[in-house]
């Protein structure tokens, strides 16, 4: 199993895919071992490591005196717009054959409802970063709800990529405010068991979020 001590270098690179996924990082911002080291309190070795794992997932990229954090070109974007749209309509529909077969918990289907909620209260607050923190814990808990574990994984590695430029695309008013009735159309199908409705309105969802995405500058 991964160290996940304090310190080592799996614990600093799952605390910058956090980074990454809560949109603290902008796209082209350089990212040096120093100040990384220093900021996570840590030495520079397991900053080197995790590094590393992040250059090759193609979160960040070789710059001058360290790396940035990669950006998507447009075609980079529909080709993971794409897939995405694939993925998560198979999380939605599977996650609503399960509730049809009773193995979700009833908890578990009012976690997604508490879900909507918080991204709808995010985005009333007009906060594009905690909108786009709460859009991925709601994607996320949609995830695993489908009860698969490698698509869950696919699906975190897709959204990492996508995530550092979701906050400037939560901070557009008017495709903040539409996701919430697209999120509550694919709960809702969940809810009912519904695996088709399911299955078209993720995808419905992650194809008009592919045509609100705007590039990074």
């Amino acid at each position: 199993m991964p160290d996940s001590q304090p310190g080592s270098a799996h614990a600093v690179y799952t605390a910058l895919r956090h980074r990454f996924s809560d949109g603290e990082y902008a796209p082209g911002q350089r990212l040096t071992e120093a100040a990384l080291a220093s900021d996570l309190g840590v030495s520079r070795t397991p900053v080197r490591e995790a590094i590393g794992r992040l250059l090759a997932e193609g979160l960040v990229i070789p710059a001058a005196r360290g790396v940035a954090v990669a950006a998507l070109s447009p075609l980079e974007a529909a080709h993971l717009f794409v897939l995405r749209a694939e993925l998560e309509s198979l999380a939605a529909g599977l996650a609503a054959e399960r509730q049809a077969a009773g193995q979700l918990a009833p908890a578990e289907v009012d976690a997604l409802d508490k879900a909507v909620d918080q991204v709808e209260k995010a985005v009333r607050t007009r906060d594009a970063r905690a909108s786009a923190r709460a859009n991925l814990a709601l994607h996320r808990a949609i995830g695993s709800a489908a009860g698969n574990p490698f698509l869950e994984d696919t699906l975190h590695r897709v959204w990492d990529r996508i995530a550092v430029t979701t906050v400037a695309n939560l901070d557009d008013p008017h495709w903040a405010g539409a996701i919430t009735d697209q999120h509550r159309a694919i709960v809702t199908a969940i809810r009912r068991g519904d695996a088709k409705a399911a299955r078209s309105a993720a995808k419905s969802h992650i194809e008009a979020a592919a045509r609100a995405y705007k590039p990074a500058p």
